[in-house]
């Protein structure tokens, strides 16, 4: 019985010390740069372990004259090997203990992912390759917008495979963690590929609906409802059905000839017209803010309107969700419209400072200061001049007489 236990407790003892053994290796494996050279200098090793086993130690062990001519520099010999193997290794790493004594221990820099392989690939035409390359690196980490953005546009770009740039994002959409931000770039990205490819108005619609859906009241929901207000009025289907053409009216060939050509022109665009036209369009997209812009140059300049154009102006001003960069145009806009479509500097003054007041500090407020200072010699400038007659002055003696 006691010869069992000391028997199971060796071999528990080895178990162990060779999964101590085991997890060491595969640790230091990880950790290092080098796989393949500390693969192979395991192998030397190893070889060089059996090599003194089998053959070095049998020779020492007879004790003769063999041992000493022939065991001896056979020992030798194994150690030279190994320290041509180890002795780079161990001067490094006591070289880093050094340093780190010395200066401190450097934090490893964080694991990020490379796609370069992948883009060589990709613009190789290797494609298969790059998808591969890329699923490689996802699998390391599995949360990288990056990635999965690289493999989306592959799928879509360059193979035209709908369904794999689709299920590329919807994984991505469905990952927790992700900003808002990232997401809806990702959804915008599907959606265009969806009219670029599929030309698929509804489908683009929904992709875009989706973003307002997933983040209400949101820069990235005000940026969707701009891009439905915007969509392509014409969708050529999915089965490739051209769209209905758009007929051009024939003018006259010799335009070129006519003594004056301009009476041939399109006909002067009709204010009201258009303005019923812009009226619709944000009856359906109320938060088109190109649409609403357009109609408020048309309520100053063709209809003479600027309280009503100022009104389409505030609405945009008063709007959530928009950049200051907008804000500080469109209050530069409504200054202008004031200053030289209604004559009103008060007002147009008002515009400015208000850039002032609301941005201070940024360079749109140090260029509000500068146009309040020369606000009067801007509108001096729009005004028309009266022409002064000059009479002829004389001419040189002997021009035009014959020599």
């Amino acid at each position: 019985m006691g010869h069992f236990l000391r028997t199971a407790m060796s071999v528990l003892a080895l178990v162990l010390m060779g999964l101590a053994v085991g997890a060491f290796l595969l640790r230091w494996y990880k950790r290092t740069e080098d796989r393949p050279g500390l693969l192979f200098s395991w192998l030397v090793t190893l070889a060089t372990g059996l090599f003194v086993v089998f053959v070095v130690g049998p020779v020492v062990g007879r004790f003769d004259w063999t041992a000493a001519f022939l065991g001896v520099p056979l020992a030798a010999l194994a150690g030279w090997v190994m320290a041509v193997v180890w002795a780079p290794r161990i001067v490094e790493w006591l070289g880093k203990k050094a340093t780190d004594v010395i200066f401190g221990a450097e934090t490893p820099p964080e694991p990020t992912p490379c796609y370069s392989v992948a883009e060589a690939h990709r613009k190789a035409g290797r494609y298969a390759s790059a998808i591969a390359e890329v699923k490689k690196q996802l699998e390391q980490f599995p949360t990288d917008f990056a990635g999965w953005m690289l493999l989306a546009g592959i799928h879509a770009d360059n193979l035209h495979d709908m369904d794999g740039a689709t299920a590329a994002v919807e994984q991505l959409v469905a990952q927790p963690g992700h900003a808002p931000k990232n997401i809806a770039f990702a959804l915008t990205c599907l959606a265009d590929w969806q009219l670029k490819y599929l030309r698929d108005l509804e489908m683009a619609k929904a992709t875009f609906q989706r973003i307002i859906d997933l983040f209400p009241d949101s820069p990235e929901a005000h940026f969707a409802r701009q891009r439905i207000a915007h969509l392509p009025y014409r969708s050529v289907g999915r089965d490739g059905t051209p769209p209905p053409p758009i007929p051009v009216p024939r003018t006259d060939d010799r335009l070129g000839l006519k003594a004056d050509p301009t009476e041939y022109g399109p006909a002067a665009p009709d204010a009201a017209a258009k303005v019923v036209e812009l009226v619709e369009q944000l009856e359906k997209h109320p938060y088109d803010n190109q649409t609403r812009e357009d109609l408020a140059l048309l309520y100053a300049e063709s209809l003479g309107r600027v309280d009503l154009a100022a009104e389409q102006l505030e609405q945009l001003i008063a709007q959530e969700h928009v950049s200051d960069k907008q804000v500080v145009r469109w209050l530069n806009l409504l200054a202008d419209l004031q200053a030289t479509r209604g004559g009103n500097l008060a007002a147009a003054r008002e515009a400015l400072q208000r850039i002032i007041d609301r941005f201070p500090g940024n360079p749109a407020a140090e260029q509000a200061h500068r146009r309040l200072a020369t606000l009067n010699l801007e509108l001096r400038g729009l005004k028309t001049k009266p022409s002064i007659p000059l009479s002829a002055p004389p001419e040189m003696p002997g021009y035009n007489e014959e020599p």
